[in-house]
């Protein structure tokens, strides 16, 4: 029955969006390799996949945007969503059948990030309140912790799923575990990558902000609650 359905929403930017905000991710055409292993996985979870990039989205900020195409998604009729993004080169099946486990629980489930936000959230229509999602800081390294809070404070069931590094920066890509990565093309990609970089020694706040000058963090990867 349509009333008991899962929608997984991939809540992103197009490519052409993501690469104005993110150059880095033109080299070797990886973010074509994140946006086909993203799409690829959510084929591979069997459940409805609902799109929303800046086309569909509508709100003054990120989270007025997210919680907008959240309540949208209900009013359509379904009772649960997970919510990615397209930039978790981690990302895998697994963590998206895991969380649809965990609502078919009546279980709110998150996967949190290094950069305090996180890649993954799963949640029913029944815990979702929009209101309380629109106090969250968005686009801050408090906000995971602030939806645990919020759904601790209201003695909610939730489940919590392993770490990963989503990337937001170049320096993001120097930091991942690459065999943590299932696709074996974005994995290459991102190696032919950080192998060939001429490495220039230089602190690591001038670094980062000489790589990723003019980039907006996007911490909903989901890094898209009130509850």
């Amino acid at each position: 029955m349509l009333s008991r359905k899962t929608a997984l929403l991939i809540f992103s930017r197009s490519i052409e969006e993501e690469l104005r905000h993110k150059p880095f991710l033109a080299q070797k055409s990886l973010v074509n390799s994140l946006y086909k292993h993203t799409t690829d996985i959510a084929k591979q979870s069997g459940l409805d996949v609902i799109f929303y990039d800046e086309s569909k989205q509508y709100g003054i900020n990120f989270g007025s945007r997210f919680s907008n195409a959240l309540e949208n998604i209900f009013d359509n009729g379904y009772q649960n969503i997970i919510a990615i993004g397209n930039d978790c080169p981690q990302l895998q099946v697994e963590h998206i059948l895991q969380a649809q486990k965990s609502l078919l629980k009546n279980e709110t489930i998150i996967g949190g990030t290094y950069d305090g936000g996180f890649y993954l959230l799963g949640i029913s229509k029944e815990n979702f309140n929009k209101d309380t999602f629109l106090t969250f800081s968005w686009n801050k390294k408090t906000l995971y912790n602030e939806v645990i809070e919020s759904i601790s404070s209201k003695s909610l069931n939730y489940k919590t799923l392993q770490k990963l590094r989503d990337i937001d920066f170049y320096s993001d890509l120097e930091s991942l575990s690459l065999n943590t990565i299932s696709n074996n093309i974005l994995r290459s990609c991102i190696t032919s990558i950080t192998q060939k970089r001429i490495k220039i020694v230089l602190p690591k706040k001038l670094k980062d902000s000489l790589l990723s000058q003019q980039v907006t963090l996007n911490k909903g990867s989901p890094r898209a609650f009130s509850l």
